[in-house]
Protein backbone atom coordinates (compact mmCIF):
# COMPACT_ATOMS: atom_id res chain seq x y z
CA UNK A 1 0.00 0.00 0.00
CA UNK A 2 2.89 2.37 0.72
CA UNK A 3 4.08 2.02 -2.88
CA UNK A 4 0.65 3.12 -4.14
CA UNK A 5 0.67 6.21 -1.90
CA UNK A 6 4.20 7.04 -2.99
CA UNK A 7 3.24 6.71 -6.67
CA UNK A 8 0.18 8.93 -6.17
CA UNK A 9 2.24 11.52 -4.30
CA UNK A 10 4.94 11.56 -6.97
CA UNK A 11 2.34 11.88 -9.75
CA UNK A 12 0.65 14.78 -7.95
CA UNK A 13 3.96 16.56 -7.44
CA UNK A 14 4.96 16.08 -11.08
CA UNK A 15 1.65 17.62 -12.19
CA UNK A 16 2.21 20.55 -9.84
CA UNK A 17 5.71 21.08 -11.25
CA UNK A 18 4.26 21.23 -14.78
CA UNK A 19 1.62 23.70 -13.59
CA UNK A 20 4.28 25.89 -11.98
CA UNK A 21 6.51 25.72 -15.05
CA UNK A 22 3.66 26.68 -17.37
CA UNK A 23 1.95 29.34 -15.26
CA UNK A 24 2.27 32.88 -16.57
CA UNK A 25 0.31 34.58 -13.78
CA UNK A 26 0.10 33.86 -10.09
CA UNK A 27 -1.82 35.11 -7.10
CA UNK A 28 0.25 36.23 -4.15
CA UNK A 29 -0.81 33.23 -2.05
CA UNK A 30 0.61 30.76 -4.60
CA UNK A 31 3.56 33.03 -5.31
CA UNK A 32 4.59 33.09 -1.66
CA UNK A 33 3.95 29.35 -1.30
CA UNK A 34 6.08 28.25 -4.28
CA UNK A 35 8.40 31.16 -5.00
CA UNK A 36 10.33 34.07 -3.57
CA UNK A 37 9.18 37.62 -4.23
CA UNK A 38 12.10 39.00 -6.17
CA UNK A 39 11.14 42.56 -7.13
CA UNK A 40 10.25 45.75 -5.35
CA UNK A 41 7.32 46.67 -7.54
CA UNK A 42 4.82 44.52 -9.48
CA UNK A 43 2.00 45.06 -11.92
CA UNK A 44 -1.01 43.74 -10.05
CA UNK A 45 -4.48 43.20 -11.47
CA UNK A 46 -7.47 40.94 -10.94
CA UNK A 47 -7.45 37.76 -12.95
CA UNK A 48 -7.25 33.97 -12.86
CA UNK A 49 -4.23 32.50 -11.09
CA UNK A 50 -2.29 30.11 -13.30
CA UNK A 51 -1.59 27.85 -10.33
CA UNK A 52 -4.75 27.56 -8.19
CA UNK A 53 -7.22 28.77 -10.84
CA UNK A 54 -8.95 31.23 -8.50
CA UNK A 55 -9.87 34.79 -9.48
CA UNK A 56 -7.69 37.01 -7.31
CA UNK A 57 -5.17 39.83 -7.47
CA UNK A 58 -2.40 38.40 -9.65
CA UNK A 59 0.99 39.31 -11.02
CA UNK A 60 3.46 37.63 -13.37
CA UNK A 61 5.36 34.56 -12.17
CA UNK A 62 8.64 36.31 -12.91
CA UNK A 63 7.96 38.43 -9.82
CA UNK A 64 8.31 35.22 -7.82
CA UNK A 65 11.46 34.06 -9.64
CA UNK A 66 9.40 31.75 -11.88
CA UNK A 67 8.82 29.45 -8.86
CA UNK A 68 12.38 28.11 -9.08
CA UNK A 69 12.51 27.57 -5.31
CA UNK A 70 9.24 25.62 -5.19
CA UNK A 71 10.08 23.54 -8.26
CA UNK A 72 13.47 22.58 -6.82
CA UNK A 73 11.86 21.63 -3.52
CA UNK A 74 9.24 19.46 -5.24
CA UNK A 75 11.87 17.73 -7.39
CA UNK A 76 13.92 17.00 -4.26
CA UNK A 77 10.84 15.59 -2.51
CA UNK A 78 10.16 13.32 -5.52
CA UNK A 79 13.77 12.14 -5.51
CA UNK A 80 13.59 11.42 -1.76
CA UNK A 81 10.28 9.54 -2.10
CA UNK A 82 11.68 7.39 -4.91
CA UNK A 83 14.78 6.67 -2.84
CA UNK A 84 12.69 5.77 0.23
CA UNK A 85 10.44 3.54 -1.86
CA UNK A 86 13.47 1.70 -3.31
CA UNK A 87 14.94 1.27 0.18
CA UNK A 88 11.65 -0.14 1.50
CA UNK A 89 11.45 -2.61 -1.39
CA UNK A 90 15.02 -3.76 -0.74
CA UNK A 91 14.34 -4.16 2.98
CA UNK A 92 11.23 -6.19 2.18
CA UNK A 93 13.21 -8.55 -0.05
CA UNK A 94 15.92 -8.97 2.59
CA UNK A 95 13.41 -9.77 5.34
CA UNK A 96 11.70 -12.42 3.19
CA UNK A 97 15.00 -14.29 2.72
Amino acid sequence: MTTRKTTDSITTKKKLIKTLENAYNTCFDCGEKYGVYSVGCSSVYEGKCGVCGEIKRITETRDFAYFVTGIRKLKKEIEDEKSNSTTQKQEGKESSL
